[in-house]
């Protein structure tokens, strides 16, 4: 990637309104970026598509009260980037793709190897203890009760698991161990009989 199309691509974010630090650019897309670029080794996907695709890929986070910022950021993304980079129709439709699918809506599985990889980059940042911390503060900005918190990731890591197998990245379940452990612990502690 050229240095003037990162620092597009940052400024792009300098404007975010999303009130949750931990998913800042420099806190989470930098880290999905730098995830997206560990998985390239080897595999047979279109290299760029995958790096701006994960740079762009929660850009639609600047606009709350939009629904769905895997949908707003794919629009967004298209427009800068055949406005301000001046990329061809189909490079920008396959990071569109990319972006679109890379939330963890069921329905949307993501339509490219491209796509997968981009998705599992941003999956592992919310692996480990970092990822848990990351999401949990998020859900708690957003006035999720503890209880909802623990639901919603018990939910994901478990829709996490059996995509990153049908994806091809079974190494990467490993990530997810620490998030099990969490969630049977925080329900061992508080769903105990009194």
């Amino acid at each position: 990637m050229e240095d003037d199309d990162f620092r597009k691509i940052k400024e792009l974010y300098e404007g975010e309104e999303d009130p949750v630090p931990a998913h800042s650019f420099e806190n989470h897309v930098l880290e999905v970026y730098e995830n997206a670029k560990g998985l390239l080794n080897g595999r047979e996907v279109d290299e760029e598509v995958v790096e701006y695709a994960a740079l762009l890929h929660d850009v639609g986070r600047q606009f709350p009260g939009e629904k769905g910022h895997a949908e707003k950021g794919a629009e967004v993304a298209r427009k800068f980037l055949t406005e301000e980079l001046d990329k061809d129709e189909e490079f920008v439709e396959k990071v569109s793709e990319c972006i679109r699918h890379h939330s963890n809506r069921p329905h949307l599985d993501p339509p490219t190897r491209e796509a997968e990889l981009v998705w599992a980059a941003d999956k592992m940042h919310a692996a480990g203890a970092t990822g848990l911390c990351r999401f949990l503060l998020t859900l708690g900005a957003k006035k999720y009760s503890p209880e909802d918190a623990v639901d919603i990731l018990e939910r994901r890591v478990f829709e996490a698991e059996e995509r990153l197998n049908r994806f091809g990245f079974e190494d990467l379940t490993e990530e997810l161990e620490i998030l099990k452990d969490f969630v049977k612990q925080y329900k061992e502690e508080n769903h105990a009989p009194d």
